[in-house]
């Protein structure tokens, strides 16, 4: 009964510790949800407004990337100017370029999730779900196997007063077999010194 209990115990401590583990892996990686139903709310809002410092990173991030792709405008714009032949040409490169540039660009979902992420994500949460289940079931086992499930409070007393009385019994055994055993440790210590003593006598 111990050992189930100390069993018992251990799982309910492992099943703490897999709740906490699959409520921080939520928090740290699944997409902020709305408050209400209404998106356009004050705390839905408050709750999509960035924080200050991290928009003036954000702008200040995205200000050489508009510097970089204007400088690369004009550059492909010049050699075009002054060669007026060529006009259908640079105009199909440029559209080339922008094919290109649109088609490396990485695939984003609506929730700013790549897809990678988001099946990783739905698989972790299934592992973890799993092992919840798992050890829920486990404790559950433990608590049906437990002693006592199903009896009523009297033949539960009556079951542990049968059990003082018999080992009341045993312990009794026990203290006759001890007695049993020191008379028969003293006769053989007795016939051990007889025969001692007529060896030793014989040799006269």
């Amino acid at each position: 009964m111990a050992d189930r209990l100390t069993q018992l115990q251990i799982c309910l401590d492992q099943l703490v510790e897999q709740f906490n583990a699959t409520v921080n892996y939520v928090n740290a990686n699944a997409e902020p949800a709305l408050l209400d139903d209404d998106p356009t709310s004050v705390s839905n809002m408050a709750a999509k407004a960035p924080v200050p410092g991290q928009q003036q990173q954000q702008q200040q991030q995205q200000q050489p990337q508009a510097q970089n792709q204007q400088s690369q405008s004009h550059s492909q714009m010049s050699p075009n100017e002054g060669s007026g032949g060529g006009g259908g040409g640079s105009a199909q490169d440029n559209s080339n370029n922008a094919s290109n540039k649109a088609s490396n660009m990485p695939s984003v979902l609506p929730n700013n999730q790549h897809p990678e992420q988001q099946h990783d994500f739905e698989n972790t949460i299934n592992e973890l779900s799993t092992d919840i289940i798992l050890k829920s079931r486990q404790i559950s086992m433990l608590i049906d196997s437990l002693p006592g499930i199903g009896v009523s409070p009297e033949s539960q007393l009556q079951l542990m007063q049968d059990l003082s009385n018999e080992l009341k019994e045993i312990e009794l055994q026990r203290i006759k077999k001890i007695e049993e055993k020191d008379k028969l440790l003293k006769w053989c210590e007795e016939l051990i010194a007889e025969m001692a003593t007529g060896i030793s006598e014989s040799r006269r």
